[in-house]
């Protein structure tokens, strides 16, 4: 014989409500940590691609910060001399022009850890691909030293660091690399390199490229 009475339906009630409670709660707080974690970040890219800042206080580039982007057809293997400077390009088969390579000038930087973005864009305007970096300007007995860390966001793990820059100023390069080869069949018309710091446009350079010479 089953016990009855009328306290039993609402503890299984109160039971129940209270079970419901806590996977609505279980379940917002898994809403919550997937919106930070993919809405969040994609509107966190897609401010960064249109060089808008996140926030005012995240960045620290100060008045004198300064940045010159060079683009250039080849680099000495020996001296890193810059040859063939421009802003027009064509594809050629000779393995030597494979590249179009991007150097920029950065001066005056503030001291901290700076995210740094160098983001190729296409004719069409979107991104083709980019490289990011970490920036870390310390003070130095001669000056400043500047370490650069790149690194990728599809691995956590990877990390390549330069020798770090040792002067009286904050005064740095940075270098990236657009393959033009004619395999690659890169689409004639207006590129652009794009430089963010601190999720900020610092600097950009639109350039012209040929599918062949003339």
């Amino acid at each position: 014989m089953v016990l009855y009475n009328e306290t039993t339906p609402r503890r299984r009630i109160g039971r129940a409500a209270s079970t419901i409670e806590k996977e609505m709660t279980r379940l917002a707080l898994c809403i919550g940590v997937l919106a930070c974690l993919a809405g969040c970040g994609q509107d966190d890219v897609a401010r960064v691609r249109h060089g808008e800042a996140l926030d005012a206080a995240e960045t620290a580039a100060g008045t004198a910060l300064d940045a010159e982007i060079v683009l250039c057809r080849r680099v000495g293997s020996k001296t890193g001399k810059r040859i063939a400077e421009g802003d027009d390009f064509a594809a050629s088969p000779e393995k030597k022009n494979r590249y179009i390579h991007g150097f920029v000038d950065v001066s005056g930087a503030s001291e901290g850890v700076h995210q740094v973005h160098l983001v190729w864009i296409r004719p069409d305007g979107k991104e083709l691909f980019r490289k990011f970096a970490e920036v870390a300007v310390a003070a130095a007995p001669e000056g400043f030293s500047t370490e650069i860390t790149w690194l990728q966001a599809e691995d956590l793990h990877y990390a390549q660091v330069d020798d770090p820059v040792v002067a009286e100023a904050a005064d740095f390069s940075l270098y990236t690399k657009l393959n033009v080869a004619p395999e690659k069949e890169r689409e004639p018309g207006e590129y652009a390199l794009r430089v963010y710091w601190n999720r900020e446009l610092l600097v950009e350079k639109t350039f012209l490229f040929h599918r062949q010479d003339g």
